[in-house]
């Protein structure tokens, strides 16, 4: 008997576990249409500023590149397969040769990774559920555009999210600015601006918007990653209870039957022996 009451504790257990995976998939899989559309619709934002930033002809600053700020993006909670471990298994090989950098984190799991690490971030956010305030944004810029004046490259080390099926991890640098202008097609004359007031003017006035809002596009794009990560996590762990339910009620059966048979045996025994 007690094979068979371990075993409906287990069915119990298992149950109420798929409620819970089952339910956290309907979340992420509702959250995730909002953020992919939120995502793709922002589009290439990233792209098209770096590529206004390349026309701009003006000298940008010489930076150190050994020692360098990563901003990482990461999550807040766990139950999203890999998707922490990716983003922090990158930002880790990124460091290990490096005698100097420092990172700004974003999601309590780059916090901890770091910490566990014996490393400071010189920012940290936590808490940023489904959206970065503005204030968040406002503070990581400037002090990017702080770290970057004092001649320390910047990188955004974030999960780009192409479908719902596939997502990459990205270290892209942010400043300074790539010059990554798109070639001209065909026969097309390189055009030539003129630009009101001074090209340096002009990268002073647009380098924090161009910041913001490259940092508000990567964190859509993490986001959403984060969401289809765990829609598949809890997809997975879903089945898994399904497979586990449908073998431990099996079994059951089967030890149900056993007892049930056995106390017929022992009936029929017991009634031969009386009339014996």
């Amino acid at each position: 008997m007690s094979g068979i009451r371990d075993i409906k504790r287990r069915l119990s257990s298992i149950k109420n576990m798929r409620k819970i995976t089952g339910a956290m998939y309907m979340v992420s899989s509702a959250r995730l249409k909002v953020a992919q559309k939120k995502a793709l619709d922002f589009g290439d934002v990233f792209d098209r500023m770096q590529e206004i930033m390349a026309k701009i002809p003006a000298t940008l600053k010489n930076v150190d590149e050994y020692s360098p700020v990563f901003i990482v993006m990461a999550s807040d909670r766990g139950l999203a397969g890999g998707y922490n471990a990716d983003i922090l298994k990158v930002v880790l090989n990124k460091i290990k040769p490096l005698n100097k950098f420092d990172v700004i984190t974003i999601g309590a799991k780059a916090k901890k990774f770091f910490s566990s690490h014996g490393i400071k971030p010189l920012l940290e956010y936590t808490d940023m559920e489904k959206e970065i305030s503005p204030e968040a944004l406002e503070e990581i810029s400037e002090r990017a555009i702080k770290e970057y004046e004092s001649n320390r490259s910047i990188f955004a080390v974030y999960t780009h999210f192409k479908s719902p099926g596939v997502q990459e991890v990205k270290v892209v640098k942010i400043l300074p600015p790539e010059k990554t202008e798109k070639k001209e097609k065909g026969n097309e004359k390189k055009r030539l601006y003129i630009f009101e007031p001074s090209p340096e003017e002009l990268i002073n006035l647009l380098v924090k918007f161009y910041v913001k809002m490259s940092l508000y596009g990567f964190y859509l794009h993490s986001y959403a990653s984060e969401q289809a990560f765990r829609m598949r996590a809890m997809e997975s762990a879903t089945e898994n209870a399904d497979n586990l339910l449908e073998d431990l009620s099996l079994k059951f059966h089967q030890e149900r039957k056993a007892i049930i048979t056995r106390e017929i045996t022992e009936i029929v025994s017991g009634a031969e022996n009386y009339l014996h």
